[in-house]
């Protein structure tokens, strides 16, 4: 039977052959790395989710596929960079399982998609879950630290162009094409080239200031896919064709954005107001508008994300990604379950921003804003001026992580990308500690 067909654990040993762990250096990071996770109690726990029968042409252990996808969060490489290092990194091997250099079998970019949809959520909070007990036995934070947890929010921008309304018409217009042709419906007109004049007329006219031939413009516009839309359902009504459900939501989509371009302050407010929500973006439905009070970006498109940090060390204990755009207040009792889920253990103090004034926290616990004047002794003092270092821990995964911008798909996307990040942050963060240990 060829090797690569044998699981892990069923392999022996090679009477010619040299171990990786006697070739390699053991003071390398991702050496003390291997040695210090429990890969058989993270491996049972992920079985139960995920069942790896079979990636790619030959079969791929549960143990190669965790410790590459701990390798992608830890480096924030993409799909295919983590394909190709696998094979040239003889350190990445080792990590990944392997005992002999040479064993590595090529894990597809597919391969690895596939599994990070298997593993989801859950499988990804296990992971989370057994790097908290990595950072506790290694010394990234303490268990006192648990006594003070940093708590805060932020925006995980998703992958949209900027929703401006004339881009958005501009795609409802080639969808309502698309869908004709692909039905065999001939138009005698698709309003392309009118189309592109009319959006180089409408960033001209905002140069020049000229709102009233802007307005005129748009309204132009608008009326050129409505005039689409009413030809192609006539097309419906006189072949008989029955659409199909996505044919269906695609053309409810495409009214969706006719309805709600370029309406006025209080046409938008009525709109709003008789239940339609804003569409943001054609293929990303779920993208919310949110605001959080900054002036170089006033309106960030995306969704809230709940981070909960230790009180010293700045180690990531509890991630949660939150849709509906909810106030910052109503997140703290979520942002604290996954913590608590997490660590294993009861959260204590939590110091927050004014945005968690009027919370939905129930249990015990006391909640520090920095508008808290209470009889305070000088550790809380230290720790309500500390508040504001999960700053630079959401500055670092959105520069180094994957929380910059959400390449991600749907719903399930805007939930693996933060946990994926904070992933990564700890564990750059547990070998940075063990490297400078002596």
């Amino acid at each position: 039977m060829p090797t690569e067909k044998i699981e892990l654990k069923q392999k022996q040993g090679r009477l010619f052959h040299q171990k990786l762990s006697i070739e390699l250096n053991p003071k390398h990071k991702l050496y003390k790395l291997r040695e210090l996770i429990n890969w058989s109690e993270l491996e049972s726990g992920v079985s139960q989710i995920v069942n790896v029968k079979r990636y790619g042409r030959a079969k791929k252990d549960l143990r190669v596929m965790l410790g590459l996808s701990m390798l992608q969060a830890m480096y924030n490489f993409s799909d295919c960079l983590t394909s190709e290092t696998l094979e040239e990194n003889i350190y990445w091997q080792y990590f990944c399982g392997y005992e002999y250099s040479g064993d590595a079998s090529i894990v597809s970019e597919s391969s690895i998609r596939r599994f990070r949809n298997d593993l989801g959520e859950a499988g990804y909070e296990l992971i989370l879950k057994e790097l908290a007990s990595v950072g506790l036995r290694v010394g990234a934070y303490k268990k006192k630290d648990m006594a003070s947890v940093i708590i805060d929010t932020t925006v995980q921008i998703k992958n949209i162009k900027h929703p401006h309304d004339a881009h958005l018409l501009g795609k409802a217009r080639e969808e309502i094409v698309n869908l004709s042709h692909k039905l065999g419906f001939k138009l005698n007109e698709t309003y392309k080239k009118k189309y592109k004049h009319g959006l180089i007329k409408l960033w001209r006219y905002k140069a020049d200031s000229k709102s009233k031939q802007r307005q005129k413009t748009m309204r132009h516009l608008k009326v050129l896919v409505g005039r689409l839309i009413r030809v192609f359902e006539r097309n419906i009504v006189k072949s008989g064709i029955e659409l199909s459900t996505s044919d269906q939501a695609l053309l409810a989509k495409i009214k969706r954005v006719h309805a709600q371009s370029f309406l006025n302050k209080k046409a938008k407010s009525q709109y709003k107001a008789a239940g339609n929500k804003i569409l943001y973006s054609f293929h990303a439905e779920e993208v919310e508008c949110i605001g959080k009070g900054k002036l170089h970006k006033p309106y960030e498109f995306g969704n809230k994300v709940g981070l909960g940090v230790s009180g010293r060390g700045n180690f990531i204990l509890g991630v949660k990604s939150l849709h509906g755009n909810p106030y910052d207040g109503h997140t703290l009792d979520q942002t604290v379950e996954k913590i608590e889920s997490t660590t294993g253990q009861e959260v204590g103090n939590m110091f927050v921003d004014l945005g968690y004034c009027g919370n939905n926290y129930q249990k015990k616990g006391k909640i520090y804003t920095p508008r808290t004047k209470k009889t305070l002794t000088p550790k809380l003092k230290a720790m309500q001026k500390r508040r504001s270092a999960i700053e630079p821990v959401i500055g670092h995964l959105k520069q180094y992580g994957r929380m910059g911008r959400n390449y991600l798909k749907g719903i399930i996307g805007d939930i693996l990308n933060p946990i994926i990040s904070a992933i990564g942050f700890n564990l750059r963060s547990i070998s940075n500690k063990i490297m400078a240990s002596p």
